[in-house]
């Protein structure tokens, strides 16, 4: 759960080894952990990280925890983040004292290995090896993982060869060391379309010194006294460990959802049904926070003020257990006492043990295919070869030792040896897999049984009638080329509000924006001038005809008047999977699955999905402008968020105060290229049918409306078995009911599709929508929360989340900024050039705007309920004051190049290219003085004049040899179609 926060320092290998207290050290021999003394060793442990800092330095605390620990029952702990450059000599020693081992993440918040675009450079190595040769020196140092959770979706095997390549160089590092073999494993979310493919990925080598030393799992299945072996599925984990040759454990366990924790699974896995097989468990976690994962405190819950807490949890004190889950846990442990097998009586038949099978690439899942070569330090995923998806490879040599200083350090893209087959799985396209392809339901019935023809050749209107098929595409057509993300702005105008709008997206890197319906006039009914319905003909129009776009890219389209983006890019991006990966999740267990019949292929059938989504508007608290008894009003499911999420009045206030939203929000929406055309062009139908002069926030509203109404009725229509709630296929729904009786005379006629897979983002993690909701937000800078002006009654907000921590800088180096000034690009200025130094002004010490109730920092605000916002919190935004210099810092940076193809070919974020400007849907592209001239007093607010001159006339270009600023400027060019 934890991600990790470590720093580093150099530790000579030839200096003494320090020794703490007496106690055996750990080794994996075979599927098994033995002591020294060869005694099977199983852990009972439990996830310590009382800060996001090292928890390991206060020899006090970890004296009084080590002796709670050893009450609990407990032998090893699992810590997330470490400081290199620290002695923890102390806190060792007293957790050797209480027989109690440490498993240690190497990793940090720089270093980890990404699932999206992963690399293995030289400075991840580096920095994995000073925690090693900190901790070595300490006996009960029992274990190091090389990751926690780097895959995290079903379709992010691409990442796997990284993980090895790394367990391999840092085992290669530590036999040339001369360190005793500290085990180096893996930290495994619990994906279940990966499983077995993963743990066996990473043990099935020929050569022992290219797999990792154990394999664990942060599983949470066995939630509840009513769960069983069975029923978590627990039995089906045992079934795929069986005779694994490397040891296995649990470093994640604790399902809470249903309170209290009994730990029933506990007599599991230390009993008959796995303890031959499993290697012990890591309890989340040991202090309580909110979460409510916690087995002690070390006080009250204090204010989130408090010198001494964080988040309002006090984080140092003599630890007190929780009741009733920490004497749960400590009777079940006192109870479970396997003794295993001695290692003598163990060592020959281990010697027999053989690495299970390397999985071959499946259709829709798993893409490494056998045992192939592995990278080498200094190679990126980005850099495509054809390793993933051909025959079996042989493994490269470690490459950590003697060669260290050959390689750069960087992602870099030459001499790559592994990547995909002509697929490309970054960060900016892959879609979260649900472990089946995605689909939507047949248009021919308002029930989504009918016969579902999605495996066709030619793309299809997704609006055709009966017999016809749909054209959203599954996951592997996802992969087939190297699609990009597309930001699209409504705006027939440009003003200074449009151009805030644009400045922020230029700041942060976001795509070149196109502008729909810039300059064009509207006329006929129901066009509205353009301003509501002519935007759903522009936005549709573009999207169904513009040459440099494809289905599978990603496209978001916001308004264009009262948007700005608060955080990069990659975050919406990575949002966005994670957002469609929960809510599919959620959709499985609510609506089950079905058989999709291909009768071109005989008797085939597959289980698909129901219902997904790969669509998401910004979340409303009121609905608006549709009628009470409209569907888009009330046939709608509730918020995720909690029902107390404002306090008692929650969703009791009728002007929407104190509401959750729920309401769809026209304002932002992201997804794939073919689902959001689909959308408009059922927009467009609405509009036809003369509901467009109510405006489009009506039309898209009704839309999901009508497709609510319409999973309610097949829900309504469905047989229930007595033993339904039992079983994931046939899922018990938590949201759904049968048609609201305030759905006043709603018909859906036949031969119509309904579904558009479209879902809210109810947290606010991708985009805040105002409306009634400014006193929802405070600025908030992380670093120092206690400084933030909060509401008394917060006390909720602790750290920065990770994903913004993980993300590219928000300042850029002027290192950088000086070796691109050449040529006839914008030349530095002492005077409009000055940026804050980056090192010194991370995202956390950046004010930024935050949701007080989902603690979510929304990846942009949409200002669309009190207007007087957009002048008064325009100064706020952390990119004021320095946003001219910014801007002309992005304008004097390359095109940003993300991944490059099998051939060498690189690829942007939008096809067109382009820096500092906008394209109108003719193809033409407008720089940003021909958009934005005389509104800089506004938006900069800098009095430093008219963009362009404000030294003078001189005459600088564009990439392209545009004049862009000085006198006579070109006005535009015709560059792209």
């Amino acid at each position: 759960m934890f991600t990790k926060l470590i720093t580093t320092a150099l530790v000579v290998a030839t200096t003494a080894v320090q020794t703490v207290s007496a106690i055996s050290t750990i080794e994996a021999v075979g599927s098994k952990f033995f002591t020294s003394d060869g005694h099977q060793f199983y852990i009972k442990g439990v996830a310590y990280q009382l800060t996001e800092k090292d928890p390991l330095l206060d020899t006090n605390q970890c004296q009084l925890d080590a002796k709670q620990m050893k009450d609990l029952g407990a032998n090893t702990i699992r810590v997330y983040h470490v400081d290199s450059t620290q002695d923890h000599k102390g806190c060792m020693s007293a957790f050797a004292d209480a027989g109690i081992y440490l498993f240690v993440d190497l990793d940090t918040f720089n270093t980890q290995i990404a699932q999206e675009n992963p690399y293995w450079n030289q400075t991840q190595l580096s920095d994995f090896e000073k925690v090693l040769d900190e901790f070595q020196k300490y006996d009960n140092t029992a274990g190091v993982f090389v990751g926690n959770e780097v895959l995290n979706f079903a379709n992010g095997s691409t990442a796997a060869p990284y993980i090895k390549a790394a367990a391999r160089d840092v085992k290669a590092y530590r036999d040339s060391k001369g360190y005793r073999k500290i085990p180096i494993g893996y930290s495994a979310a619990d994906i279940s379309e990966l499983r077995p493919m993963l743990q066996n990925y990473l043990a099935c080598s020929s050569d022992a010194a290219d797999n990792v030393d154990f394999f664990s799992l942060n599983a949470y299945e066995w939630c509840g006294g009513d769960s069983s072996y069975k029923i978590s599925g627990y039995s089906q984990l045992q079934a795929n460990a069986s005779g694994y040759p490397i040891p296995i454990f649990f470093s994640e366990t604790g399902c809470n959802t249903a309170p209290p924790r009994t730990f029933q699974d506990q007599a599991s896995i230390f009993g008959p049904d796995m303890a031959d097989t499993w290697s012990g468990a890591i309890i989340y976690e040991w202090l309580q926070e909110a979460n409510q994962y916690g087995l002690i405190s070390y006080g009250p819950q204090a204010a989130a003020t408090a010198t001494d807490a964080l988040g309002g949890f006090t984080r140092s004190g003599t630890p007190t257990p929780i009741s009733p889950d920490y004497t749960n846990l400590k009777n079940q442990w006192a109870t479970l006492t396997p003794t295993g097998v001695a290692r003598s009586a163990y060592s020959a038949s281990a010697s027999n043990l053989k690495p299970p099978p390397c999985p071959t690439s499946t259709a829709n899942g798993w893409v490494v295919n056998g045992d192939i070569a592995l990278p080498s330090v200094g190679q990126s995923g980005a850099a495509t070869a054809t390793a993933l998806n051909t025959a079996t490879g042989t493994a490269s040599s470690p490459s950590a030792s003697a060669t260290k200083g050959a390689a750069t350090g960087g992602k870099e893209l030459a001499g790559m040896s592994i990547g995909l087959a002509g697929v490309m799985l970054s960060f900016v396209i892959s879609l979260p897999d649900v472990s089946i392809p995605y689909h939507h339901a047949s248009p021919t019935s308002n029930l989504p049984f009918s016969n579902i023809l999605n495996d066709v050749s030619q793309p299809q209107s997704p609006l055709q009638a009966s017999g016809q098929h749909l054209s959203s595409s599954t996951l592997n057509q996802t992969a087939l080329r190297d699609p990009s993300f597309h930001v699209l702005i409504p705006a027939s105008e440009a003003n200074d509000k449009l151009c805030k709008t644009l400045l922020s997206a230029f700041v942060l890197n976001y795509p070149p924006p196109t502008l729909i319906n810039f300059g064009q006039v509207f006329t006929g009914d129901n066009w509205d001038k353009g301003s509501h319905a002519g935007k759903i003909k522009g936005v549709y129009d573009f999207l169904d005809k513009v040459k440099k776009m494809h289905d599978d890219d990603l496209v978001l389209v916001i308004d264009g008047y009262d948007v700005w983006f608060q955080l990069p890019p990659e975050v919406m991006v990575r949002r966005y999977h994670k957002l469609i990966h929960d809510a599919n999740q959620k959709l499985r267990n609510e609506y089950g699955t079905m058989l999709e019949e291909k009768p071109w292929k005989g008797a085939e059938k597959k289980k698909i999905q129901t219902y997904v989504q790969t669509v998401v508007f910004g979340a409303d608290k009121l609905c608006w402008p549709n009628q009470p008894d409209d569907p888009a009003c009330a046939s709608l499911p509730q918020s995720t968020l909690p029902r107390n999420a404002y306090g008692p009045d929650t969703d009791r206030d009728p002007e929407g105060y104190t509401n959750r939203p729920r309401y769809l929000n026209s304002g932002t929406i992201i997804g794939r290229v073919d689902d959001v055309r689909a959308i408009y062009e059922r927009a467009l139908d609405k509009v036809d049918q003369g509901l467009g002069a109510i405006g489009d926030q009506f039309v898209f509203a009704e839309i999901l409306g009508e497709q609510e109404y319409h999973r309610q009725l097949f829900m309504s229509n469905m047989a229930r078995p007595w033993y339904y709630p039992l079983f994931h296929a046939f899922p018990f729904s938590m949201t759904s009911s049968p048609p609201t009786e305030a759905v006043k005379n709603m018909t859906l006629p036949q031969n119509r599709r309904y579904d558009f897979s479209i879902g809210l983002d109810y947290t606010s993690s991708l985009f805040q929508t105002m409306t009634h909701s400014s006193d929802d937000i405070a600025f908030v800078t992380y670093a120092n929360v206690s400084s933030s002006k909060l509401p008394h009654s917060v006390s909720k907000i602790s750290s920065l989340s990770l994903d913004i921590n993980r993300s590219r800088p928000p300042f850029p180096t002027n290192d950088t900024a000086t070796a691109l000034a050449t040529g006839k690009l914008l030349p530095l200025s002492t005077t409009l050039d000055r940026i804050p130094f980056p090192a010194q002004n991370t995202w956390l010490n950046m004010p930024l705007a935050t949701n007080l109730h989902s603690l979510a920092v929304p990846t942009l605000l949409h200002i669309n309920g009190d207007k007087s916002l957009l002048d008064s919190w325009w100064p706020s935004l952390w990119y004021q004051p320095h946003a001219r210099a910014l801007l002309r810092a992005y304008m004097r940076t390359p095109q940003p190049f993300l991944w490059g193809t099998a051939d060498g070919e690189e690829k942007t974020w939008d096809r067109r290219g382009g820096r500092g400007g906008v394209w109108k849907t003719d193809g033409w592209w407008m720089e940003w003085g021909d958009v934005c001239k005389g509104v800089e007093d506004t938006v900069f607010a800098d009095g430093k004049g008219v963009w362009g001159v404000e030294e003078g006339d001189g005459r600088t270009y564009n990439a392209w040899g545009q004049q862009i600023t000085g006198k006579t400027r070109d006005k535009g060019a015709k560059l792209a179609e």
